[in-house]
C-alpha cells in the first residue's frame, strides 16, 4: 500500500493539509468566493445594463405635433382606458369596467387599481383628461369619471382607447419620453427608452427623402412606405410587407358634378375597372370588423354591362368624353390603369397632382384611413364637409344617425351591414383596395 494511500484514510492529516493550503492561498480564497458571489447576486440585475441593445433609429414619413403623434408611438408611452381589438371589439385597459346610463348619454369608467404614470405617481380619475369639446367630464372620487354626452354616441367606448397623458407627454405605457426636437411645432425627432429597449424616431416630409435617410445611414428601419423601390434587393435590407385593413384606397365621384349625379353612370365607371389590384376593398369598413359585410355587389370586370349602363344615360354620355382625375404621387401607377381601362369605354382621363381639395374636383383617386368602430358618419353622411363625395342619401343619413345611437351589437350589425350595402349599390365611390405598406430593416 502506498504512503498516499494510507494517509487517505487519516482525516487529522486531511485537516491539516487544508488548514495549511487555506493560510497559503487565503487571500485568492476570498477573492474568488467575492466574485462568486457577485455573479450570483449583482450580474442578473445589471446585465441588462451592460448588455443593452443598440437603439432602433425608426423613419416615417409625416408631419406630426406634440399632441398629435401617430397612434402607434402614443401606445407605447400611453394608454386608454379601453383597448380595441382587431375586430373591433371594445376591452377594458385603464379601466376595469364601465356603465352606460340614461339612454346612452352617460358612461361610468371605474378604473383599476394600482395604477402609476411612469414618473412613478399614482394615476386617479382627476388624471384622465381627453379635452373632449362636446363632453362633460366629472371626477366621482379617485376611481371613477364620468362622461355626460349630449347625444347618446355608442362608439365612445372606443373613442377613449386613444392614450392619456400628463404635462411632459408621461404616460402609462413601456416607454417613456427622452427628448424631443421640434422645428416650431413639427417633431423632427423623438426619443423613447424602456428598461430593455431604446428607439429613436424621425419624420421625413416625403418617402424618397426617408429612403435616401436610410442609404445614408440615419435610421436603420423605415415603416409603412408605399413604394420601397430597388432597397428590397439590397442585401443587408430585410423587407416586411403589410395589408394595411383599416385602410381603404378608393375612387370618389363628385356627384353634385352633373357628369356623375346619376347612379348608373357611376356603375358604368366601376364595371369597366379591371380591379387586378391584390387586396381588393368591397367596402369602406374593415375587413376584420364585427360589421362588415362580404355580401355586398362585387363590380366585377364586364365592359359589355358598362357600356350598356352609359347607353341608358345619352344626355351623361356625352359629357363623360373627358374626365379628369386627381390624385397624390404614390398613386400615380394605379391612375394610369384606370384611365387605361376608361379608354375602353372611349373616356379620355387626364391625371393630376392633387394640390387642395378646397378647390373642387370631378374624380378623387386616394386613400382614406377608418377607425376601429364601424360608425362612418363622418366620411358619408350629407352633412359633414369630410364626405369627399357629396353624397346625399336620406336613407344612409338615417343608418348612419341609429348606428352611433343604438348600444346594441346585434343591431348596429343589420344596420351596418344595410348601410354598407346601399352604398356600394349607389357607388358615390368605387372602393378599390387595401394598400400595402412595407417596413425595410438593415440587418
Amino acid at each position: 500500500m502506498s504512503i498516499l494511500s494510507r494517509l487517505w484514510g487519516k482525516p487529522r492529516f486531511w485537516i491539516r493539509f487544508l488548514t495549511a493550503i487555506g493560510r497559503k492561498y487565503q487571500k485568492l480564497i476570498i477573492f474568488c468566493f467575492l466574485i462568486g458571489a457577485f455573479s450570483f447576486w449583482f450580474l442578473p440585475k445589471i446585465s441588462p445594463f451592460i448588455l443593452k441593445k443598440s437603439p432602433l433609429k425608426i423613419g416615417l414619413v409625416g408631419k406630426f405635433t406634440v399632441r398629435q403623434l401617430p397612434l402607434s408611438i402614443q401606445q407605447l408611452i400611453g394608454q386608454g382606458l379601453t383597448s380595441v381589438s382587431k375586430d373591433g371589439q371594445v376591452k377594458p385597459l385603464l379601466a376595469q369596467s364601465w356603465q352606460t346610463k340614461n339612454g346612452g348619454r352617460e358612461y361610468i369608467f371605474t378604473l383599476k387599481d394600482n395604477l402609476f404614470w411612469n414618473d412613478g405617481t399614482p394615476l386617479v380619475a382627476k388624471d384622465i383628461n381627453y379635452h373632449f369639446s362636446d363632453v362633460a367630464t366629472t371626477n366621482l372620487g379617485n376611481k371613477k369619471v364620468k362622461f355626460q354626452l349630449k347625444q347618446p354616441f355608442s362608439p365612445f367606448p372606443s373613442i377613449v382607447s386613444r392614450p392619456v397623458f400628463k404635462k411632459g407627454l408621461i404616460g402609462t405605457g413601456e416607454y417613456r419620453v427622452s427628448s424631443i426636437k421640434t422645428n416650431g411645432q413639427i417633431v423632427e425627432k423623438l426619443v423613447l427608452t424602456s428598461t430593455k429597449n431604446k428607439i429613436i424616431f424621425r419624420f421625413y416630409p416625403t418617402e424618397e427623402v426617408l429612403k435616401t435617410a436610410f442609404k445614408l445611414g440615419e435610421v436603420n428601419i423605415i415603416k409603412d412606405i408605399s413604394q420601397p423601390g430597388n432597397l428590397t434587393k439590397w442585401k443587408n435590407v430585410k423587407t416586411e410587407k403589410e395589408v394595411k385593413q383599416d385602410e381603404f384606397t378608393a375612387i370618389f365621384f363628385n356627384t353634385q358634378n352633373p357628369k356623375f349625379a346619376e347612379k348608373s353612370v357611376r356603375q358604368a365607371l366601376a364595371y369597366a375597372l379591371k380591379k387586378n389590384w391584390p387586396n381588393r376593398a368591397l367596402t369602406p369598413i374593415n375587413p376584420w370588423s364585427w360589421a362588415f359585410n362580404a355580401g355586398v355587389k362585387k363590380y366585377e370586370f364586364n365592359l359589355a354591362k358598362a357600356r350598356q349602363l352609359l347607353e341608358k344615360t345619352g344626355q351623361n354620355q356625352s359629357r363623360l368624353k373627358q374626365i379628369e382625375l386627381i390624385t397624390v404621387p404614390s398613386l400615380f401607377p394605379v391612375a394610369e390603369e384606370i384611365k387605361q381601362d376608361w379608354q375602353a369605354l372611349g373616356i379620355t382621363t387626364q391625371i393630376k397632382a392633387l394640390t387642395n381639395l378646397d378647390e373642387g374636383f370631378e374624380v378623387l383617386l386616394i386613400s382614406q384611413k377608418v377607425a376601429a368602430d364601424p360608425d362612418q358618419y363622418l366620411l358619408w353622411h350629407s352633412t359633414q364637409k369630410t364626405n369627399l363625395s357629396r353624397y346625399k342619401s336620406p336613407k344612409l343619413d338615417k343608418l348612419l344617425e341609429e348606428g352611433r345611437e343604438i348600444a346594441d351589437i346585434e343591431k348596429r350589425k343589420q344596420i351596418y351591414q344595410d348601410f354598407q350595402r346601399f352604398l356600394v349599390e349607389d357607388t358615390p365611390a368605387i372602393f378599390l383596395f387595401h394598400p400595402t405598406l412595407y417596413t425595410l430593416s438593415r440587418i
